[in-house]
């Protein structure tokens, strides 16, 4: 599942997705996916005029709303991200250093997100780990047929280590 970033004034209404250069289209963050997401904006859009206010906005994933200190900045910014089951519970976005927007460098804004998902509403569980985790989960039949298999190998070598010394 893909979440859509898009972002307003506390002020305002009107929501502002970026369109971002790289893809064509809009920034979105895949769920439980960990990683670096680069989004250039063109100047003059909807949404760069957003990275223009000072103040800070108000974003949203999906249906979950909540603060971004995305305004009058650019560069590197964290999106740390709390999803359980599937689903997006709440966010946060904020920037990693206090750079200020250029006067018009090259007509584009380029912004890093650095994305980091964790199980449930603490930052305890990272959700890369439990995928890691649950990839070496095998089934009990799985298990039961690896005990039987060495078992069988077990006495087969003891067999012919036997015979072998008599």
């Amino acid at each position: 599942m893909k979440y859509t970033l898009t972002c307003s004034l506390y002020s305002a209404e009107q929501w502002a997705s970026p369109e971002c250069l790289e893809t064509g289209g809009a920034l979105e963050f895949a769920y439980a996916h960990d990683g670096v997401t680069q989004c250039s904006v063109q100047h003059g859009t909807a949404f760069h005029r957003l990275l223009l206010e000072t103040q800070p906005l108000r974003c949203r994933l999906g249906a979950v709303e909540f603060p971004a200190a995305l305004g009058g900045k650019q560069g590197s910014f964290n999106a740390v991200l709390h999803g359980r089951g599937g689903s997006l519970l709440a966010g946060a976005i904020y920037p990693v250093t206090d750079t200020p927007l250029p006067g018009g460098v090259e007509g584009v804004t380029t912004m890093l997100f650095h994305r980091r998902w964790y199980q449930g509403p603490t930052t305890a569980r990272l959700m890369a780990n439990q995928r890691a985790e649950e990839e070496f989960i095998i089934s009990p039949i799985v298990a039961l047929m690896l005990c039987v298999l060495t078992a069988c190998a077990v006495y087969v070598a003891g067999r012919v280590y036997v015979e072998g010394t008599l």
